[in-house]
């Protein structure tokens, strides 16, 4: 059984290959942060109620992670000294700021204690006089 390494054609489709990637990554990465703005309605619908669904949740869950994970492909790109645009790597930088929170929001709720030790932060922070 050979495993000899298939070598590219030339240094040219090397190159090639690299600038056709760099081409498409803003409108892969532009395709990504929309798909976490049409996420939203989603949420809305199935998590911003009273009880969400144990299946709504992992499904949730499960969609973030991979959206994360794209992210963090993309941040690579993003930051490769090569790539050097900034305009892009700050959506991707913003987009995965999103997912984070998302993920805290649905899937690390706050506790009881705190939440009450914040409401309480807040009353007294307003019912002040200034």
């Amino acid at each position: 059984m050979s495993t000899a390494a298939v070598p590219f054609e030339s240094e040219d489709s090397a190159q090639s290959l690299w600038e056709r990637f760099f081409a498409d990554f803003p409108a892969s990465v532009e395709e990504w942060s929309r798909c976490i703005n049409r996420w939203n309605r989603w949420e809305e619908e199935h998590l911003l109620v009273e009880r969400p669904s144990p299946e709504d949740l992992a499904r949730h869950l499960k969609f973030i992670k991979r959206l994360m994970f794209f992210g963090q492909l993309c941040a690579l790109v993003a930051t490769h000294p090569d790539y050097g645009d900034a305009q892009t790597a700050e959506m991707v930088t913003a987009s995965q700021e999103v997912l984070r929170n998302k993920l805290r929001m649905f899937h690390q709720p706050m506790g009881e204690v705190e939440a009450g030790k914040i409401l309480a932060w807040i009353s007294t922070e307003h019912s002040s006089p200034k």
